[in-house]
C-alpha cells in the first residue's frame, strides 16, 4: 500500500473513514503542520461525512476550525479599527490574499488560515496611513534595517505593523506586484473592478479574476514553500467556485493579457489540473497551448513545485524535497530581486539570523 498524505485526503475525504487511528493522526498532524486543518474539515463537511468520522478525528478537525472562526472575527474586529482610525485618512483599500478569502466567508473557502492580514493603499496615501495607524497602537516589526530596504524597494510594501497589544500582523502594499515585475507587467488592470461585500465596506476586494491572477503571480514568486500546499489549494478552490460564473475563464484571459506575458497562471492552473484534477474549458487550454514559453516553464519545474508542495511534511521529506526546495528558493530570489542584489542579501541574512534575536527578526 502506497503512502497516504494528505493531497490525497483533501482530493478524497472518504479515505478518512477506510484508515487506521495511526495514520489519520498523522494526515490531521500534517494538515495543522500545513495550516489545512481547518480547511481538511470544511472539506469533510462538503462531502458529507463529517459525522461518519471517528470521534477524535472529529474534534481535532473542529479545533482546527475553531481556530480559523477565531481568526475570521479576529479579522472583522481589525476591520472597526481601521475604520474607525482610517476615516478621514484615506476613504477604502482592499483586502488581498487570504483576509480577502476571508472576506469573502463563502463556505468553499471556510477554513483558511491566513498569516497575516494583507491590504492595499495606493503610494500616494501609504504615508498618511502609516502615521495613523503608528499613533494608534501599532509598531514596525522587529526586523534588520536593511530588510526594510527589502520591503520597500523590492517587495512594494511597507516594514509590517503588528499591533501592540494584539498582535495582530499587518501588511501594508503600496504595488500589487513586486518591483521586479513592474517593468515586465502592468498592475493597474488588476484593480479595474472590485467585490464589495459588506462585511468589509468601507473596504473593497479584488475582482474574482484579478483575485486568481494575483494570488497566482504571488504563489509564484515567493521563496518559501511552507505553505505552498495550503496557497495551490485555495487557487484551486477559487477556480472552482468563481468559474460557475459563465463569464470568469474569458474575464481571467483577457486580464492576463492586459497585464502581460507572466507564467504563474499556466502554472497554477497546470498544476491544479495535476494535483486536483481541476476541469479546465476546451478555448482556455488551447489558449495555454499558445504559450510555448510557459509550456517550456512548467516542463522544467513541475515537479520541483509538486516536490515542494506535497512532501513539506517533515514526515514525507525525501532528497527530492530537498532539491526542490533549494532549486526553488534560488529561483524566488532571481524573481524578487536583481541578481547583483541577491548575494549581498544572502550574507546579510546569514549574518543577521546568526545574532542572537526573538521570532520576529528571522529572515527568510
Amino acid at each position: 500500500m502506497s503512502k497516504i498524505l494528505l493531497i490525497n485526503v483533501l482530493n478524497n475525504p472518504n479515505i478518512l473513514l477506510n484508515i487506521d487511528e495511526k495514520i489519520s493522526y498523522q494526515i490531521i498532524t500534517e494538515a495543522r503542520h500545513l495550516s489545512l486543518l481547518g480547511q481538511l474539515k470544511a472539506c469533510c463537511d462538503r462531502a458529507h461525512i463529517e459525522h461518519d468520522l471517528p470521534l477524535h478525528t472529529q474534534q481535532q478537525l473542529l479545533s482546527g476550525f475553531h481556530s480559523y472562526q477565531k481568526q475570521q472575527q479576529q479579522l472583522l474586529l481589525e476591520h472597526q479599527h481601521l475604520t474607525e482610525q482610517l476615516q478621514g485618512v484615506i476613504s477604502s483599500w482592499r483586502y488581498l490574499r487570504g483576509s480577502a478569502l476571508q472576506f469573502l466567508n463563502n463556505d468553499m473557502f471556510a477554513g483558511r488560515i491566513k498569516n497575516n492580514i494583507d491590504i492595499y493603499v495606493p503610494q500616494q496615501h501609504v504615508a498618511n496611513v502609516e502615521k495613523t495607524l503608528l499613533d494608534n497602537g501599532w509598531r514596525y516589526k522587529n526586523i534588520a534595517d536593511y530588510e526594510e530596504t527589502f520591503y520597500r524597494r523590492w517587495a512594494q510594501q511597507t516594514t509590517p505593523l503588528i499591533h501592540k497589544q494584539r498582535r495582530t500582523e499587518l501588511a501594508i502594499h503600496f504595488q500589487l506586484l513586486p518591483k521586479t515585475l513592474i517593468n515586465k507587467l502592468d498592475p493597474t488592470p488588476l484593480l479595474h473592478h472590485h467585490l464589495s461585500p459588506p462585511l468589509c465596506e468601507p473596504a473593497t476586494l479584488l475582482s474574482p479574476d484579478a483575485m486568481v491572477l494575483h494570488q497566482a503571480i504571488m504563489l509564484f514568486h515567493q521563496i518559501n514553500y511552507h505553505y505552498g500546499l495550503r496557497d495551490i489549494y485555495s487557487l484551486y478552490l477559487q477556480f472552482v467556485y468563481f468559474s460557475k460564473d459563465a463569464t470568469f475563464w474569458h474575464n481571467l484571459i483577457q486580464l492576463h493579457q492586459q497585464v502581460g506575458n507572466d507564467n504563474s497562471l499556466y502554472l497554477a492552473v497546470s498544476l491544479c489540473q495535476r494535483l486536483f484534477n481541476l476541469a479546465v474549458p476546451e478555448n482556455v487550454l488551447i489558449y495555454f497551448k499558445q504559450q510555448k514559453s510557459h509550456r517550456l516553464s512548467y516542463w522544467l519545474y513541475q515537479q520541483r513545485f509538486i516536490d515542494a508542495f506535497i512532501y513539506q511534511f517533515p514526515l514525507h521529506r525525501n532528497m527530492g524535497y530537498r532539491d526542490a526546495v533549494k532549486s526553488l528558493r534560488f529561483r524566488g530570489r532571481l524573481k524578487q530581486m536583481p541578481i547583483y542584489s541577491i548575494v549581498p542579501h544572502i550574507i546579510k541574512r546569514l549574518i543577521v539570523n546568526s545574532i542572537p534575536h526573538d521570532d520576529e527578526e528571522v529572515i527568510n
